[in-house]
């Protein structure tokens, strides 16, 4: 393979990783915002949210985010427990 289409190769690559991530980063900002939605918490289909119901999805929220940001035994630092506040709040946190 010759050098410039070894580099074509390599930046397209790179590109589509970009890509991909961009994607996966508003998916991830859209699952965010929905969940915050009494119709993603509500299980039992009342029409109102319990505690337990709020709890379950804040736990899902935090070991999704968790994940996606590397911590390690599934603990944040500050700075990734401020991230996580942004994508749970938005630009409120």
């Amino acid at each position: 393979m010759n050098f410039k289409k070894l580099t074509c190769t390599v930046l397209f690559a790179a590109a589509s990783a970009v890509s991909v991530s961009s994607f996966a980063m508003e998916a991830d900002d859209k699952w965010f915002e929905e969940a915050r939605t009494v119709k993603m918490m509500d299980k039992n289909k009342d029409g109102m949210v319990s505690k337990a119901e709020f709890v379950e999805m804040a736990g899902k929220m935090f070991d999704m985010k968790a994940k996606a940001m590397g911590a390690k035994d599934m603990k944040m630092t500050d700075a990734q427990l401020k991230e996580f506040y942004k994508a749970l709040y938005g630009n409120n946190a």
